[in-house]
């Protein structure tokens, strides 16, 4: 003998979950958010998404270079290479044009 199983999707249910999902996302990414705009505030310019993770990776490898005093040479010169590329990064990510919207 044969068992199936049909399986309905509730449409109200099926929106409900995508709504619960966009609301997640958008608290998850309100650290970035927020990020992006003080990087607009201290510039005076807007700031990309892009531009905006680009600089707080340039951050993270500056500290990862000044602050461990114990830290090998072999994760020193590591940490150097990362604020290298990190820099290098952040100068291929421009601020956006002049009147641009950024979202």
């Amino acid at each position: 003998m044969e068992k199936q199983m049909t399986l309905e999707a509730n449409a109200f249910t099926a929106k409900g979950f995508t709504a619960q999902m966009k609301r997640i996302s958008y608290r998850l990414a309100a650290p970035q958010r927020m990020l992006r705009r003080y990087y607009a505030y201290v510039l005076g310019e807007e700031v990309s998404k892009e531009r905006a993770r680009a600089m707080t990776e340039a951050q993270a490898a500056f500290f990862a270079v000044t602050l461990p005093a114990d830290y090998p040479l072999v994760l020193r010169a590591l940490a150097c290479a990362w604020f290298v590329v990190a820099i290098r990064k952040l100068n291929t990510h421009p601020s956006p044009p002049e009147g641009r919207e950024l979202n």
